[in-house]
C-alpha cells in the first residue's frame, strides 16, 4: 500500500488545474475555471476547477472531488492507478508500506516479456510483412503493443535476466513438453498483449502468420489469477474513454477486428478472447451504460455466438443490437478493401437484440415440419417471457407477423411452459416501502417533462440513486427510448400527482444528504480531513435549509 505521507505529499503538489488541462479545454472565469464537463453529455459548460481548492465540481452531473478522483473517472483508473500516474506526472517518488499489491511479480514479468517480444517484433521481416498486408499502421502496433515471439531468443532473454521460469510457466509464457523440456508457448506466433481494465497486461494472445496442419490459428494464455477470458475484453482499455463519450460499445470476434476498427475511427470496438460471450463480461460491458452492437462474422460460429450474446444482452435490457458481416468478410477484411462507410452504415442500423433472436429462432426451425409454427411460437415465447413485460408486448405483434398468425395467438400469459421471468415475479410495491419507489417516483417526473429534467439537473448527482443509477445515466444521456425508462414511466404503482414534484423531490434531497453526511469519512476518504470537513458543513447548511424550507440553497429550487 502507498503510505499516507505520499498521499498528503501529492495532494499537496497534484495542481488541479495543472491535471485537467491535460484532458480539458478549460476557461478562465474569475477565479475560477470552467469547461464542458466529461463525464456527462452537456453543450454550456458546468463543469468548475477551483484552484484554491484545488478541487473540481460539476453542477451537471455531480460529480466532484480532486486531482486523484479526476483522475480516476477519467482515466477509468483504480485509486492506486490513479496515484501512480499522477506521482509520474510530478515527478513524485512513492513509498510503500510492507503491504505490496496483489501480484506485483506477475505483472512485472509480463510487462517484461512484453517488451522482449516488441524488440523482436522490429527485426521479423515476415512478421512485419503481415501487418503491413492486413494495414495495421505503425501507430497501432504501438498503441496496442504488438510483439512477435521467437522461441530461442525468447529463452535466452529470460535467462540473461535471470527471470522467474516456474512464475512464467505458470503464466502460460512458458511450455514444458513431456520429456520435462521448457519451450516459449508462443513461438514463431504474432503476439497480442492482453491488458486489464486498467491497462495492466495480464496475458497474451498469439497468432501464427502462415496457415499449418493440426496448428491452432490463435492461442491465449491459460486461465490463471491474473487472466480469465471470459472477464476480459481485448482493447477494452484503449476504447474506455470512447466508449464512455460515445455512448457506444462495439463488440467484435478478433484482435484484428479491434485494431484495424480503432484505425477506421470506431474506437469503441473490443473483442471477446476466442469464447462467446459471457454474463461474466456484462459488468465490464455495463461499466459506462453504453449502448451496444455486436459486429460478428455471418458464417454458423458467428450466428451461434450473436445468438447467445443477443440472448443475454436483451435479457439484461442493454440497447443497441447485432450486425453480422456477409460473404465471408470480417470488419478488417472490409476496412482493408475500403468499406469503410459500409462498416459505419451497418454499425448505425443494427437488429435489435430482442428481434434478432426471434428472426434467428424463426430461421433455424425447419419449414416441412407440419408442426413449424407451433414449435417456433413456443420457442419464441419461451424467450420473449424473460424480457420485461413492455418488451414483451412489443415483440407480440413481431412474432405474429413473423408466423403469419393472428396477434391474439400470441399470449404469454397462456404459455404455460414459459421461462420464469424476473419481471413477472416482482414484488408488488408500496407507497415509501423501499428506496426503488422513492427513485422511480422521481425519474417518473423527469421522464414525463423534459423541461422539468433540465431545470433539476443541476441538483442531481449519482450518489444519491444507489438502485436506479444506470436508469438516471440513461435519462441524462437522452435515451428515452431505453426499455428500463420506460417500464418506470408506465409503471401504474408509481403515482404521480399535479404540483408534487418539488415536494417529492425536496424529501429526496433530504434523505440522499443525510446518507452522505453520515458516510462522508467512507465515501470520501480520498479528500483531506479539511475537505471532508467543508464537506460536512455544505451538507449540514443544505439539510437545515430544505428542513426549514428557507435559505439561498432551498429558494435556488424555486424554479422547479
Amino acid at each position: 500500500m502507498i503510505t499516507q505521507e505520499s498521499l498528503e505529499q501529492l495532494k499537496q503538489v497534484a495542481d488541479i488545474v495543472a491535471v485537467t488541462q491535460n484532458y480539458l479545454e478549460l476557461k478562465r472565469a474569475g477565479n475560477l475555471y470552467v469547461a464542458i464537463c466529461p463525464f456527462h453529455n452537456e453543450k454550456t459548460p458546468s463543469f468548475t476547477i477551483n484552484p484554491m481548492r484545488n478541487n473540481f465540481k460539476c453542477f451537471g452531473c455531480g460529480k466532484y472531488g480532486n486531482a486523484i478522483t479526476f483522475v480516476m473517472e477519467y482515466e477509468q483508473l483504480d485509486f492506486v492507478e490513479a496515484v501512480q500516474k499522477l506521482a509520474n506526472m510530478f515527478s513524485i517518488s512513492l513509498q510503500y508500506t510492507t503491504t505490496q499489491p496483489k501480484h506485483p511479480q506477475e505483472l512485472d514479468l509480463l510487462e517484461e516479456m512484453t517488451r522482449c517480444y516488441e524488440g523482436l517484433l522490429k527485426h521479423h521481416k515476415e512478421a512485419q510483412d503481415y501487418l503491413a498486408s492486413r494495414d495495421v499502421q505503425a501507430k497501432s502496433v504501438q498503441e496496442f503493443r504488438l510483439g512477435f515471439c521467437v522461441g530461442s531468443r525468447v529463452l535466452e532473454q529470460i535467462q540473461c535476466q535471470r527471470l522467474d521460469r516456474q512464475a512464467l510457466l505458470e503464466l502460460g509464457v512458458l511450455g514444458q513438453d513431456e520429456r520435462g523440456r521448457i519451450y516459449a508457448r508462443f513461438h514463431n506466433r504474432l503476439i497480442f498483449p492482453i491488458h486489464n481494465p486498467n491497462g495492466k497486461i495480464v496475458g497474451f494472445g498469439g497468432r501464427i502468420l502462415q496457415p499449418q496442419a493440426n496448428v491452432a490459428k490463435y492461442i491465449n494464455s491459460p486461465q490463471s489469477a491474473l487472466f480469465n477470458k471470459s472477464k476480459l475484453l481485448y482493447g477494452y482499455f484503449q476504447a474506455r474513454q470512447d466508449i464512455a463519450k460515445s455512448q457506444k460499445l462495439i463488440l467484435t470476434e478478433g484482435y484484428l477486428d479491434v485494431i484495424l476498427l480503432h484505425q477506421a475511427g470506431f474506437k469503441s470496438a473490443v473483442a471477446t478472447l476466442g469464447t462467446a460471450l459471457t454474463e461474466q463480461h456484462l459488468p465490464l460491458i455495463e461499466r459506462f451504460n453504453p449502448d451496444v452492437v455486436v459486429g460478428y462474422d455471418g458464417d454458423k460460429a458467428g450466428r451461434a455466438a450473436a445468438l447467445k450474446g443477443a440472448k443475454m444482452l436483451a435479457q439484461a435490457n442493454r440497447l443497441g443490437g447485432v450486425v453480422l458481416f456477409e460473404n465471408g468478410l470480417d470488419p478488417a477484411d472490409m476496412i482493408t478493401q475500403g468499406q469503410v462507410e459500409g462498416i459505419s452504415a451497418l454499425l448505425n442500423k443494427p437488429i435489435p437484440f430482442a428481434e434478432y433472436v426471434i428472426r434467428a429462432i424463426y430461421e433455424r426451425i425447419d419449414r416441412l415440419d407440419p408442426l413449424f409454427k407451433q414449435k417456433a411460437l413456443q420457442e419464441m415465447l419461451d424467450f420473449i417471457q424473460t424480457l420485461s413485460p413492455l418488451l414483451q408486448a412489443d415483440y407480440r405483434d413481431t412474432i405474429a407477423h413473423l408466423l403469419g398468425i393472428p396477434p391474439t395467438l400470441v399470449s404469454v400469459a397462456r404459455h404455460k411452459e414459459a421461462q420464469p421471468s424476473k419481471w413477472t415475479n416482482a414484488p408488488k410495491l408500496q407507497q415509501n416501502e423501499s428506496r426503488y419507489v422513492t427513485e422511480a417516483l422521481i425519474l417518473k417526473y423527469l421522464i414525463s417533462d423534459p423541461a422539468l429534467l433540465e431545470r433539476v439537473r443541476p441538483f442531481l448527482e449519482m450518489a444519491f440513486f444507489k438502485v436506479l443509477n444506470n436508469e438516471l445515466l440513461a435519462l441524462l444521456a437522452g435515451k428515452h427510448q431505453d426499455p428500463r425508462l420506460l417500464h418506470i414511466l408506465l409503471d401504474s404503482r408509481l403515482p404521480m400527482h399535479e404540483h408534487g414534484f418539488k415536494e417529492e423531490f425536496i424529501k429526496f434531497l433530504l434523505v440522499s444528504y443525510k446518507e452522505q453526511r453520515q458516510q462522508i469519512n467512507t465515501l470520501y476518504s480520498n479528500l483531506d480531513a479539511k475537505e471532508r470537513m467543508q464537506m460536512f458543513i455544505d451538507l449540514g447548511i443544505k439539510i437545515k435549509q430544505l428542513r426549514d424550507r428557507k435559505g439561498d440553497y432551498y429558494e435556488s429550487l424555486s424554479l422547479i
